[in-house]
């Protein structure tokens, strides 16, 4: 027992002096110690910039902005995030937020461990609450000023911003009172219910049998209604709608040219304005065509191509995903020349090469996260699978490639624009 702990001793001790004896020159005013893919050491002009010990730990600075900061502990269990003076962080399920971290007295935080305990402050009010005991907060999800007591006896809500409508519910979801300018409408769902917002009145009987509406803004007057599930109808000084079997079959035409047709939906679909000609049959394939934007897809989203044009950008991507992807980014100066401001191309879940014009040029083997670069993902998981990097920076014409985390390392030279290349006929 004692010779193997003297083995492994020797090697570790001999992984770190190879590590040292052997890790890559970096730029001037950079360094880097790492020992695989289980601790790293990154600073700048003296600065640290990255600190992991991996998987336990990770904490990182963002080299675009020095107060932007991130740290994980035992991720996914805890993350702590400041951008700007502000700071947040999860532990589990808890959440804190506070706008100024050097304001101790009249900042706005909030504090929640979902669905039981929330409180903070909000535009200098307190607030907090006990759920389904009692409490109140300022928004959550699309509502705001939300206010219960033994949820689901009383719930009182705002929507529509600070104009909006009120709307109180006794025994949620079935009676409620909703408080407009002109009166109080109320409602006792599914029998009757009505409901008015801006441009417009509603009600229901019997929902969702019957449904219907009265439309009262400017230049968009008339009425609407659906007899569910046989008929739909919409009947309005700019629209005309008819639909059979709502929502499966329906044929809209506007008065801004706009045209939809939905036979049966979501099988297929086809849409048109003065701007846009979009046809969808389901998640098979689609085509579009939105303004200066044009694409199409397979088996929507695992096969998608797009492109967009204007006078002083150009972009294009194609995908498989997870499998294959290129996009790339041209910006035009006022001579009209094309210059590369962004590329990325991968095949997953072996090679990954990503250039932009504020960072230079990277490439990466393994990729087996699916999805592109998530900072979370990169601190944490992704070193223990990239076996191969190579990074090139704006500055230099030299590619510094790496393998088995600065073990094995070359340079290589290639053209500083050698990213640039642009053809101009692919867009057509």
């Amino acid at each position: 027992m004692k010779s193997l702990f003297r083995i492994y001793l020797a090697l570790l001790i001999g992984g770190i002096w190879v590590s040292v004896a052997w890790a890559a020159p970096d730029a001037p005013g950079e360094f880097r110690f790492r020992l695989g893919p289980f601790f790293e050491w990154n600073s700048q002009e003296g600065a640290a910039t990255r600190l992991a010990v991996r998987p336990f730990f990770a904490w990182e600075k963002s080299s675009f902005d020095s107060r932007d900061k991130d740290m994980e502990v035992l991720w996914p269990l805890s993350h702590f995030g400041w951008r700007g003076d502000e700071f947040h962080w999860r532990v589990g399920l808890s959440f804190w937020r506070e706008e100024d971290v050097h304001e101790r007295f009249s900042r706005d935080y909030s504090f929640i461990t979902p669905p039981l305990w929330v409180n903070g402050r909000d535009d200098n009010r307190n607030y907090w609450g006990l759920f389904p005991v009692y409490g109140k907060m300022p928004k959550v999800f699309l509502v705001e000023d939300v206010q219960w007591a033994l949820f689901p006896l009383w719930l009182r809500y705002r929507t529509g911003g600070s104009q909006g409508v009120w709307r109180d519910y006794f025994g949620w979801p079935f009676f409620s009172l909703k408080y407009d300018d002109d009166k109080t409408r109320w409602a006792l769902w599914p029998l009757y219910g009505t409901k008015k917002e801006r441009g417009f009145k509603a009600r229901f009987v019997l929902w969702p049998f019957w449904n219907d509406r009265t439309f009262n803004a400017r230049n968009h007057n008339g009425y609407g209604f659906m007899l569910w599930p046989l008929v739909e109808r919409v009947n309005t000084d700019t629209e005309q709608s008819y639909g059979l079997l709502p929502p499966f079959f329906r044929y809209t035409e506007t008065t801004s040219d706009a045209m939809l047709l939905r036979c049966p939906w979501p099988l297929f679909e086809r849409y048109t304005d003065p701007k846009e000609s979009t046809w969808k049959v389901w998640r098979f394939w689609g085509m579009t065509h939105r303004g200066t934007r044009d694409g199409w897809w397979l088996l929507h989203p695992i096969v998608q191509k797009k492109q967009q044009k204007t006078v002083n950008l150009q972009t294009r991507s194609f995908r498989v995903w997870p499998f294959y992807t290129h996009e790339e980014s041209y910006g035009f100066d006022v001579h009209g020349e094309a210059h590369l401001q962004t590329r990325y191309f991968r095949i997953w879940p072996f090679y990954s090469s990503a250039y932009n014009d504020r960072e230079g040029l990277k490439r990466k083997g393994l990729v087996l996260f699916p999805i592109r670069d998530v900072p979370v993902i990169e601190r944490n998981l992704a070193p223990f699978w990239t076996f191969y990097t190579a990074r090139q920076t704006l500055e230099s014409d030299e590619v510094l490639h790496e393998l088995f985390w600065g073990l094995i390392w070359w340079r290589t030279h290639r053209a500083p624009d050698a990213e640039a290349e642009y053809d101009a006929g692919e867009s057509e």
